[in-house]
């Protein structure tokens, strides 16, 4: 019998308290092109946050001169970059059903969801799986070694410090 949601966030929480509590790996498959909720505004407005050599790959993407996508594309938060979105909060980039620059999509999309804020402990990469479909019980497992690679992208590209 598969274990139960309450039962796997039950284990994680154990593991977590014990060290890396993704130890064991974690379920999920990204499910695009029929999936595009982290892409979407529907859990609200959001920050997609680009340093300048991201800025620069989606304009050589998108043939333009950094100076014409940045402003186009990008709008400034206090001290940092992110993709601007259309009015209803989608990504700009999110087109006919899917990544319009998945080739050069930044690192925050490349690292969902293993990102800091979800990958904090068992209770809140439950959470995020109420919102992400790819979360599930049947998805492969990804190594404990990947999420780590993965959080520790993300945590670089925020300008925080890796773990191991």
């Amino acid at each position: 019998m598969a274990e139960s949601f309450k039962d796997h966030a039950a284990r994680l929480l154990r593991e977590k308290r014990a060290g890396r509590w993704y130890e064991a790996g974690l379920r999920f498959r990204c499910l695009a092109p029929n999936c595009v909720d982290c892409c979407s505004g529907k859990r609200g407005a959001g920050y997609v946050w680009v340093k300048i050599e991201e800025m620069q790959a989606l304009a050589d993407f998108l043939h333009l001169e950094l100076n014409a996508f940045t402003r186009k594309y990008v709008r400034q938060a206090a001290n940092r970059y992110s993709l601007i979105e259309k009015p209803n909060k989608d990504c700009i980039f999110l087109r006919d059903g899917g990544c319009s620059v998945y080739p050069a999509r930044p690192g925050q999309c490349r690292t969902y969801p293993f990102w800091h804020e979800v990958m904090a402990g068992p209770e809140t990469w439950a959470k995020e799986s109420t919102h992400c479909p790819g979360i599930h019980n049947d998805a492969p497992i990804v190594p404990a070694d990947e999420v780590t690679r993965q959080l520790n992208q993300d945590r670089e590209n925020r300008g925080i410090p890796a773990r191991d």
